[in-house]
């Protein structure tokens, strides 16, 4: 029991409660602040409130850690090495998903660091700037879309609009005489409505936009 008691009063000695919850909650009030970002520029079809998520728990998780190795030379050691084994398989698709879990990594060492401070400014400062660059950059003004377009066999895909001649090809498929394309693209309000003339065309069958919380609407 004595022994105990010695580990506890050892561990409240290096790190006061105090200091925990005020970079655990540094870090949770931030990583809010990161998710919001991230969801104001969102541009995917698809948003993932599991990815989010994740950026908070990392946040939180990486700051406790830091806080842990920076009051322990003997802990820090084993720490380095324990996770210089770890393998993360699961691929990120978007590059925009690797910058914010970066983020959120850096922003949980900063806070475990107990610069307080420093986080508070450099997080406020990052999103600022991304939200500037996202909205006077003309990045907002358009929307993504699929695009899946129904037409004959004989008609050919490249030449029916020059808004899918650029359009990232997501799949395609013939059968019955007739061809699916789905396509990826950026639409603004106007294009959109271009678009949806496509049927007028001959040999195009269906012109079918799927969008998710688009501003400019279907």
């Amino acid at each position: 029991m004595e022994r105990i008691t010695e580990l506890f009063a050892t561990e409240l000695s290096a790190v006061s409660v105090q200091h925990l919850l005020l970079c655990v909650g540094l870090s949770f009030a931030l990583s809010l602040y990161i998710i919001l970002v991230y969801r104001l520029v969102y541009s995917g079809v698809l948003y993932s409130r599991r990815f989010a998520l994740s950026l908070m728990i990392l946040s939180l998780v990486t700051s406790v850690v830091i806080l842990a190795i920076s009051s322990n030379v003997v802990l820090s050691l084993g720490m380095v090495g324990a996770l210089s084994i770890v393998r993360f398989r699961t691929a990120v698709k978007d590059f925009m998903d690797t910058v914010f879990m970066f983020w959120a990594i850096v922003n949980g060492i900063i806070c475990g660091a107990g610069f307080v401070l420093i986080s508070v400014i450099a997080s406020l400062a990052v999103g600022a700037l991304i939200l500037a660059v996202y909205y006077l950059g003309g990045v907002a003004q358009r929307d993504l879309y699929l695009v899946v377009v129904r037409t004959k066999d004989d008609v050919p895909f490249a030449g029916l609009s020059p808004l899918l001649d650029k359009a990232e090809i997501k799949s395609c498929s013939s059968a019955g005489g007739l061809q699916e394309t789905i396509v990826e693209t950026r639409l603004n309000s106007k294009q959109l409505t271009a678009l949806r003339s496509l049927t007028d065309k001959a040999g195009v069958i269906s012109v079918d936009i799927v969008a998710y919380n688009t501003k400019t609407g279907l």
